[in-house]
């Protein structure tokens, strides 16, 4: 089986605006001809509130609506943990906005290797989805109207690879064969950027719900997602593993935008379903995204048989999380084992931890929104949640681990996250799961 994000690896390559960027100090920036400018744009300063005139604090108070950022806002009072939680999370929304990795087309770069000083060339549509989610998502805590419109930019671009079905206008599909990118998993990740937008408007809302009527033509009977263009029925245990929960979770946030009888039963035959899948053979892989269909299901109807579910795999995956380690692993603690071939492996863990440390993060959301929330296990994954997350700012770049990078190079790097301990290239997509872990763990109160 391929791991978590073969999903967003596979197929053709999408052509985009590719910059390149100036090298490390052994190169000679000057014989690029296509280096960013000397002096480019880099992350906004962290200002404690402490330093901010209360007058400045009060304008931008007015300026704008509330958001769930706003109390973490009075930096020097916050616990070194939720501190830490904070910074990471600003620094990577801010590496994922700044000009140069958001591009004036609307896309973000594949990624960046800071070895060669040049942009990656793996494009994919599905891992531009996740980078707006993840900008949306930044969007939704902050309430920074920079991180909206970057997502709009995104999405809009995105939209341009779909059309609308001939025969009924009501329906959107991405306009890339299945082979090149799932038709069904791409529709479903454009629609989770597009309804984790804030104040989405009405002309973003009609095109999601049009993707969400390609969605419907996929669904079988008993419940399963047709995942291949053909008239396929079987249920493919790769595909479900990969793009069954992104799926799911699109039609419980399409319901929650425009509530409908269909899609309420078509997320719980597709549960039913799915659940017997993941009883039968468990994988790490399917488990995030089918755990945020979920929570949101559950939230939405309060049925026991959505967090039932949710906690049954989040359970089984969280014994598999890397603690008490030997033998130089110690910075192995907090993260999760690599899937290769279909089989856990107990090497090094990844950015990929990330997919993971959302889960448990989105579990606590559930429950801290539970009439009668199960405390013990509140407990268990907000540990789990943050030993995890302490392993990805391990992998952020920093001002601390950037000093032998050129000094006008460094901006291009700080606040994203490379692949593992070993591996430092910079996948787009991966920072941009990191960001959505951070910021689902402070969406969900959870550093409480």
């Amino acid at each position: 089986m391929r791991s978590f994000s073969a999903c967003v690896r596979l197929g053709v390559l999408i052509p985009s605006g590719i910059i390149c960027l100036a090298a490390v100090n052994a190169q000679n920036p000057t014989t690029n001809p296509t280096v960013l400018a000397p002096t480019p744009l880099g992350m906004n300063p962290v200002v404690p509130a402490a330093a901010v005139a209360p007058a400045a604090r009060t304008e931008v108070a007015v300026a704008r609506k509330p958001a769930p950022f706003d109390r973490f806002r009075q930096y020097d009072q916050l616990p070194d943990l939720t501190r830490q939680m904070v910074f990471a999370t600003q620094r990577g929304m801010e590496w994922l906005s700044r000009d140069g990795i958001h591009q004036s087309n609307g896309r973000l770069i594949p990624g960046l290797n800071p070895a060669l000083g040049k942009t990656t060339d793996d494009d994919h549509f599905l891992r531009q989805t996740v980078g707006a989610l993840a900008l949306a998502r930044s969007a939704k805590l902050t309430g920074d109207e920079k991180y909206a419109v970057r997502t709009s930019q995104t999405i809009l671009s995105l939209l341009s690879e779909t059309r609308k079905e001939a025969a009924n206008p009501n329906i959107r599909i991405p306009s890339q064969p299945s082979v090149v990118s799932n038709r069904v998993a791409s529709a479903s990740y454009l629609c989770l950027a597009i309804y984790e937008l804030p104040d989405v408007s009405p002309e973003l809302i009609g095109a999601a719900e049009e993707l969400c009527g390609f969605i419907r033509t996929q669904l079988q009977p008993s419940g399963s997602i047709r995942f291949s263009d053909s008239d396929e029925t079987t249920i493919d245990p790769e595909s479900a593993n990969l793009h069954a929960g992104p799926v799911v979770y699109a039609l419980t946030l399409s319901n929650r935008a425009a509530p409908a009888a269909w899609k309420t039963e078509a997320v719980k035959k597709a549960i039913f379903v799915y659940r017997k899948h993941f009883q039968s053979s468990p994988r790490m892989t399917f488990v995030p995204w089918m755990t945020a269909a979920c929570v949101e299901a559950h939230l939405q109807t309060k049925e026991a048989v959505y967090s039932d579910f949710a906690f049954e795999m989040n359970d089984w995956m969280l014994k598999l999380q890397y603690d008490q380690l030997e033998g130089g692993k110690g910075l192995w603690r907090g993260g999760f084992p690599t899937v290769s071939e279909g089989k856990l492996a107990q090497t090094a863990p990844t950015a990929e931890t990330a997919y993971y440390a959302f889960s448990l993060a989105e579990c606590c959301r559930m429950i801290r929104n539970m009439d009668r929330p199960d405390t013990d296990r509140y407990d268990s994954y907000r540990k789990g949640t943050i030993k995890a997350l302490q392993f990805l700012t391990t992998l952020q770049y920093g001002d601390d681990n950037t000093q032998h990078f050129a000094a006008h190079f460094r901006p291009a790097l700080v606040g994203s996250f490379h692949a593992s301990a070993t591996e430092g290239v910079i996948r787009t997509d991966q920072t941009a799961m990191c960001v959505n872990a951070f910021a689902s763990f402070l969406l969900a109160g959870a550093d409480q």
